[in-house]
């Protein structure tokens, strides 16, 4: 996760050019009214587009987890989430396979990083802790940077290239990772009966006695292997015995999803600003100026959309793969695991990599762990699998809380908010990996320095109201 960017500008879309630019002398509280007053210079159309990005409603339930809203699971979930106990040892390897630099601890010693570790609740859920900090570490290195989890509940596909359709998947995934927790599902079975079994019980009922008493049947640690790689002690367990241990991976995941589902950050001061009227005060002149050109001259609006700020979908904006552990187009040759020449395991070709994993997952929301298979509302992810299109495209996140979550693109590209507009003002951006053909949209827009400075002003107004970080009390207000 992130990470954080802003997405492609669209030029079919309507550009709105403004009537009260800087110099125009037109007084901003006139300027921003609801587009009914014979003074107001800012249109019906331009306040509508406005109040449809302010208080979000509450996401939506996941069928596919039936312990999504259960108090129990959510409870359980935050202590999962907390606890470094689920995490492995380091491998110091990274995204496609390579040897990477050193990782959170000496290689083979315990990284004891939780979910909260590269997911720092007090920064927008994104992990400022791993160096140089442009992508997440843990076991080793990832080739991107950790994505908010507050707010992800929203997400009808996570990951930076959409390979998972739900939070509890993306967990499961997480959990075993060698590139972050690299933890299994042997040793998160035994955690659980020995720490939380009460706990867990009351939730998803009565555990296997044997986990604890026969070691032959449940050994203290284990996972299914690598492809390639060699058994293990997974491996010599029978397949009913694999399952409840897996069912005890899946319930572990699911929880923490239930309890990242309360993770919302929203009140912010622009949806206070949209709550209480295009007079109020709740947003600076500068914020309300970034917020006019964001959706008209800028044209954001197209990808950023909703009270999410995100149109869900993928975009190739340009960024190139560049940063220490970010894996270039050259690293993956043909024949070898991440192959960019067949196009198998293309790790730098992000969302064309990510639907042809998620067509095929375990763990999506149409297969056997899912509590509802007839669940077929990410389909159409599903039936983008092997659309070229996708080659070099990342997911359009949200702008909530952007101001907290730097670096910014898929990559950490961008240390900051302005140079990230200034990425979009120029046209994209330069140097580096080009991966597939960027979108024939991206154009430069023209903004001028008081113009780039607005839209940062906007977007930091669109940081949440402080909370508890705990997720365990009911959601904050949609607006005040």
């Amino acid at each position: 996760m992130a990470g954080r960017a802003l997405g492609v500008v669209t030029a079919a879309a309507p550009v709105v050019w403004l009537a009260a630019a800087a110099g125009c002398g037109a007084s901003w509280d006139r300027a921003f009214c609801d587009g009914t007053d014979a003074e107001c210079d800012v249109s019906a159309d331009e306040w509508a587009r406005l109040s449809s990005l302010g208080c979000p409603p509450n996401p939506p339930p996941d069928r596919s987890n039936r312990y999504s809203g259960n108090e129990g699971a959510v409870r359980l979930g935050y202590m999962f989430y907390f606890d470094p106990a689920f995490s492995g040892v380091a491998r110091h390897v990274d995204a496609i396979g390579r040897r990477s630099p050193s990782a959170r601890a000496p290689e083979g010693q315990p990284i004891n990083v939780s979910c909260a570790t590269c997911h720092d609740l007090r920064r927008g859920g994104v992990d400022v802790t791993s160096a140089p900090g442009h992508v997440s570490v843990g076991s080793g290195w990832t080739d991107v940077n950790a994505l908010p989890t507050l707010n992800a509940a929203y997400r009808p596909v996570v990951f930076w290239n959409g390979r998972a359709d739900s939070l509890w998947a993306l967990n499961a995934i997480v959990a075993e990772s060698p590139t972050t927790m690299n933890g299994n599902r042997l040793r998160t079975a035994h955690i659980i009966f020995d720490r939380y079994r009460s706990g867990y019980e009351a939730v998803f009922g009565p555990m296997e006695p044997a986990i604890a008493t026969d070691p032959a049947r449940f050994p203290p640690e284990g996972k299914p292997k690598l492809p390639g790689g060699p058994d293990g002690a997974w491996e010599t367990m029978n397949p009913d015995d694999q399952n409840i241990v897996t069912r005890i991976l899946v319930n572990w995941s699911k929880a923490i999803a239930a309890y990242e589902e309360r993770l919302l950050s929203r009140d912010s001061p622009f949806d206070r600003f949209v709550g209480a009227g295009a007079r109020s005060a709740f947003i600076s002149a500068d914020a309300k100026r970034g917020a006019r050109l964001f959706v008209g001259k800028a044209s954001c609006v197209t990808c950023h959309r909703g009270p999410m700020f995100t149109d869900d979908d993928f975009h190739n904006v340009g960024v190139p793969q560049a940063g220490l552990g970010v894996p270039t187009t050259a690293d993956c040759p043909s024949g070898a695991s991440c192959d960019c020449q067949a196009g198998k395991g293309c790790a730098p070709w992000g969302a064309y990599e990510g639907m042809a994993r998620l067509s095929g997952s375990l763990w999506r929301r149409t297969a056997f762990w899912s509590d509802d298979r007839s669940d077929v509302s990410r389909r159409a992810y599903y039936d983008r699998a092997g659309d070229s299109r996708l080659k070099g495209a990342w997911r359009t996140p949200s702008l909530r809380d952007v101001a907290l979550t730097a670096p910014y693109m898929h990559d950490g590209f961008y240390a900051t908010l302005r140079e990230v507009v200034e990425h979009y003002n120029r046209g994209g951006g330069a140097g580096g990996d080009r991966v597939g053909d960027p979108a024939v949209a991206l154009k430069p827009l023209g903004l001028d320095d008081d113009e780039v400075s607005a839209l940062v002003a906007f977007l930091e107004s669109l940081t949440g109201a402080p909370a508890s970080y705990q997720g365990l009390e009911s959601p904050a207000p949609q607006c005040r």
